[in-house]
């Protein structure tokens, strides 16, 4: 059956006129930033590949052969062997980035695998194109969800060393990582539940780490390793990972504290942030014989999880960086709010900060112990959004939880709840917000009775409150509610050259440290317009630095377009001149979703649809 496929395979590879004698110089080829960015759309996978290959090499040598995982479009994205075997194999275009389907390199064990889906061994000159002749490769699938394949697994050598069991070896090496990736997925979706982490213990592609009763690191597993950036932490005290603060006595007596919590250490200067669950360790007579730390790192910090919890401020007022004179006057304000428990609202364009401030207030304040929480208010469906802020209690409504939830404004009693996007929020809700800053009273959904809270409220939006209050879209009670202390974000293309500047390297610095900034692309940073801001900037610096390979960071690598002149927008005099802008400025936020829009602005769908012809406001225009 082999030897048809293999025939077959080269029949193909014949009518698809792929070059059996010289190196396809066309072959189709990622861009270094195209590869990164796929590596990281597949880095799960791949640190579950990666970990496998190194132990696959204890089987084999790095030196006779090469072993490389091949995404199911073809593309390589990770090759591991020695650097001289490297070289052998970038010769014949087999490294990163390349695509090695049978249209582009003929009958190959990927190519093959690619197709058929089923592991396979090829030898000599079983592969269609020559320069491949005197090496064999044996390839196995890796399947996913539903059975679909993810990509392969190839291991390539000298045709001298084929030998039946690369083939095995292989294919049982596929089926692991099948077997981790399965794990993982499972331990996502478990972590929508509390206790997440008394399951996912039975893991080992989570971090784990073991204490004696002495509180001394006695075990600490290869993920462990990887998420703090440490390998030698075995025969260690635990004091060495600051900000941690197990209490060993505490985990025996009350481990349910001990579950799901977050960390934040600084080890050699790095920031690490993950989430953990600490178990006692006890004799089958309940004598402490020490602990064992389950812990995952954090990609996302502000991930949801079933449990609802505050985010961590980390921003503080010397962390903010600027020093033109209208960013200055805003920290200014800021420092100001931080010593009052007064209602914040923070005014700016998006990508402005206005949740960096919001944390430096916080984290000035006296309120800095208490819990801050962040929500979204435009970025959740109206429907929910009743429930997150105020939380709801058993049989509120169908899904609810057997136990209710407590909303965000009972989590911040004590601390500072963040509302963000405010002029975003439904009309009716407005009301029941402006109920809660009347009275400092929340109740739940479902409850009948009410509870104090004490949050101090910051504020943030981009949107023109005025305007808003004008097309009757915000209402002005709530404006004048949160507008106690006003404090007004300004654009990056008002702060100057310094801003900039200072900005540009802060973000080099952490994202590639030592890369020089030449005088040409700083000019045409600091002469962009910069509609999205410091985001705009940082993602712009980022880019870049994928772009000059370790090199001299050049106006050419920025990828922005300075405007000759830069113009100004006449600003709208008449109520239906502001309606029109409002529409199209949030159209265009909503990226023309008229359902989103219309929840925005607070109007039917139907008068929407309206206005947009009324004005309009076709999909060219946006």
């Amino acid at each position: 059956m082999m030897r048809q496929e293999i025939l077959a395979s080269h029949k193909r590879s014949q009518k698809y006129g792929v070059c059996r004698q010289e190196r396809n110089e066309k072959q189709v080829k990622l861009s270094p930033t195209e590869l990164e960015d796929k590596r990281e759309r597949n880095r799960d996978l791949l640190d579950v590949v990666i970990a496998h290959i190194e132990e696959f090499y204890e089987l084999l040598s790095p030196d006779d052969f090469m072993v490389a995982y091949v995404k199911n479009d073809g593309y390589i994205l990770h090759l591991a062997g020695s650097e001289a075997i490297k070289v052998v194999f970038a010769e014949r275009n087999c490294s990163p980035g390349y695509r090695w389907t049978e249209k582009d390199v003929g009958t190959s064990a990927i190519s093959i695998c690619l197709k058929r889906q089923f592991p396979i061994q090829l030898n000599d000159k079983d592969h269609y194109c020559v320069r491949a002749h005197g090496f064999s490769s044996s390839a196995a699938p890796i399947f996913g969800k539903q059975g679909s394949l993810e990509g392969v697994l190839v291991v390539s050598g000298d045709s001298s060393l084929i030998h039946p069991h690369t083939l095995i070896m292989i294919t049982m090496a596929a089926r692991s990582i099948e077997k981790h990736m399965r794990l993982l997925r499972r331990n996502r979706e478990m972590s929508l539940y509390s206790g997440f982490l008394d399951r996912v213990i039975e893991s080992a592609e989570t971090g784990i780490l073991t204490l004696d009763k002495e509180m001394r690191i006695w075990k600490t597993n290869r993920k462990g390793k990887h998420i703090l950036k440490q390998q030698h932490l075995d025969g260690k005290p635990a004091s060495i990972l600051r900000g941690l603060n197990l209490n060993l006595d505490d985990i025996h007596l009350h481990p349910e504290k001990w579950k799901e919590r977050e960390a934040y250490l600084q080890i050699d200067e790095q920031d690490i942030h993950f989430y953990y669950s600490a178990k006692p360790v006890v004799s089958q007579n309940n004598d402490l014989l020490g602990a064992v730390m389950v812990f995952e790192e954090f990609k996302d910090i502000k991930k949801l999880v079933d449990r609802i919890s505050g985010t961590e401020p980390f921003f503080t007022f010397n962390l903010l960086i600027g020093n033109s004179k209208p960013f200055k006057k805003a920290i200014d304000l800021a420092i100001r709010a931080s010593q009052s428990s007064s209602t914040v609202l923070l005014l700016g364009e998006t990508g402005t900060g206005k949740e960096l401030f919001a944390q430096a207030i916080h984290n000035g304040s006296k309120r800095r112990s208490q819990s801050f929480i962040p929500i979204n208010c435009g970025a959740i469906p109206n429907e929910l959004l009743e429930s997150e802020l105020f939380g709801y209690v058993d049989g509120a409504f169908t899904g609810a939880s057997k136990n209710g939830r407590p909303g965000k404004f009972e989590l911040a009693d004590g601390g500072t709840i963040l509302l963000d996007e405010i002029g975003d929020m439904p009309h009716d809700m407005q009301v029941k917000l402006l109920r809660v800053l009347q009275t400092g009273e929340v109740e739940r959904i479902g409850a009948g009775k009410v509870t104090r809270t004490d949050a101090r409220i910051i504020a943030a939006t981009h949107v023109d409150l005025q305007k808003a209050i004008a097309l009757n879209v915000f209402r002005r009670d709530l404006f004048y509610r949160l507008n106690i202390i006003e404090i007004i974000l300004p654009p990056l293309r008002e702060r100057g050259a310094e801003d900039i500047e200072a900005l540009a390297l802060h973000f080099i610095k952490r994202y590639a440290p030592g890369t020089p900034l030449s005088s040409a692309a700083l000019d045409k940073l600091v002469k962009y317009d910069w509609p999205g801001n410091v985001r705009e900037l940082e993602n712009t610096i980022q880019r870049a630095l994928h772009l000059c390979d370790n090199g001299k960071l050049q106006a050419a690598h920025l990828g922005i377009k300075v405007k000759s002149a830069n113009t100004l927008k006449a600003k709208p005099g008449t109520i239906r001149e502001m309606e029109r802008e409002l529409i199209y400025t949030t159209l265009r936020e909503s990226k023309g979703n008229m359902v989103r829009t219309s929840k925005s602005l607070g109007i039917s769908r139907a008068t929407l649809y309206r206005k947009v012809q009324e004005y309009g406001l076709t999909e060219t225009s946006l």
